[in-house]
């Protein structure tokens, strides 16, 4: 047999088949390469979409969440924080009130031993329980008026009249005196006896007159007048000048053989309130009228009273509370 020929004839077809297995072989590595440049893409933006979510700010998170929320939850959680909002105010209000003439809300729940109210100087009040039948009284500095209402009620004066600076106070004292008004039956007689409770009045207003001129035109209205625990009061806010013109003041508006029932604060009481105005830490440096001077003072001829007497010193378990009562009879 002649394989010449038949080598011509494969040879060129074994070079077509070789071709053929190129093109195939290269057609098929474009291919896995397109293929692995599409999965190199997926996955980097795979990579991409997953750093993303989990890089986002704290702030996009929250605005997220803010949307998936329901309306009802957005205004729960807006009110509840405008609820804080109003608390820190109102906390930062009372920290901020200052009660620069003692006139404290919670006054007597700082003076009473217990829940129910009993204030130790009405004991010593007792002792003398004739001296207060029957007289017209003036109570000044009676803060809500509790103290005020009790002398009405258990001493049987003839009418007393509580005074304050404080406005909120006196209205507090109204409330008071109002529910003891109420809890009498319609047909009661007190009100036409004038008895108590409806021997009782309150009145808003600055004892310290503006000029000592106006004492020229004071007269005698009352037989007995309280002045307990203000003296401190009035010394830091108006001065020597200011207690001095009160003293006179209480002298003028007494009956003959009208009292003055006092109990004063002592001088290291003072201190602790000097900086709560400028005006009162003024008046506290310039003091040279001190409480130990107060008892010649108000026996001298400046003011008048004949003599004085020691109440009593009411047993309190708090000692700064233990403040010594006097009597000082015009």
């Amino acid at each position: 047999m002649d394989l010449s020929c038949a080598q011509t004839y494969i040879e060129p077809e074994l070079v077509k088949q070789d071709e053929n297995l190129k093109e195939t072989t290269e057609e098929s590595l474009v291919k896995k390469r397109r293929i692995e440049n599409k999965s190199d893409q997926n996955s980097k933006e795979v990579k991409v979409a997953k750093v993303t979510k989990e890089d986002l700010p704290s702030c996009s998170k929250t605005r997220t969440t803010e949307q998936r929320c329901s309306p009802r939850k957005r205004l729960d959680v807006q009110t509840s924080n405008e609820g804080i909002q109003e608390k820190s105010v109102i906390q930062r209000k009372k920290c901020k009130q200052k009660f620069i003439y003692g006139n404290y809300s919670k006054y007597y729940g700082y003076r009473n031993m217990g829940k129910v109210f009993h204030d130790v100087r009405l004991d010593v009040f007792d002792a003398y329980c004739n001296l207060f039948a029957e007289k017209r009284v003036l109570d000044i500095g009676c803060n809500a008026g509790i103290l005020t209402i009790e002398v009405a009620k258990r001493f049987k004066v003839k009418s007393i009249i509580g005074l304050d600076i404080d406005r909120h106070l006196i209205d507090q004292a109204f409330k008071v005196l109002n529910k003891q008004k109420k809890l009498l039956p319609l047909d009661n007689e007190c009100k036409k006896l004038e008895i108590f409770p409806f021997n009782i009045n309150f009145v808003h207003g600055n004892y310290v007159l503006k000029d000592d001129v106006l004492l020229e035109i004071e007269k005698p209205q009352f037989q007995m007048i309280l002045c307990l625990s203000l003296t401190k009061w009035i010394h830091l806010n108006f001065g020597d000048k200011g207690l001095k013109q009160a003293f006179k003041r209480m002298y003028l508006q007494l009956e003959p053989q009208g009292v003055l029932i006092l109990e004063a604060q002592s001088f290291n009481k003072y201190a602790k309130r000097k900086k709560i105005t400028d005006t009162i830490y003024r008046n506290y440096q310039a003091i040279q009228f001190f409480p130990q001077d107060f008892h010649a003072y108000l026996l001298s001829t400046e003011v008048g009273f004949k003599s004085c007497e020691l109440m009593g010193l009411p047993a309190h378990c708090k000692a700064g509370f233990q403040r010594p009562i006097y009597i000082f009879y015009k």
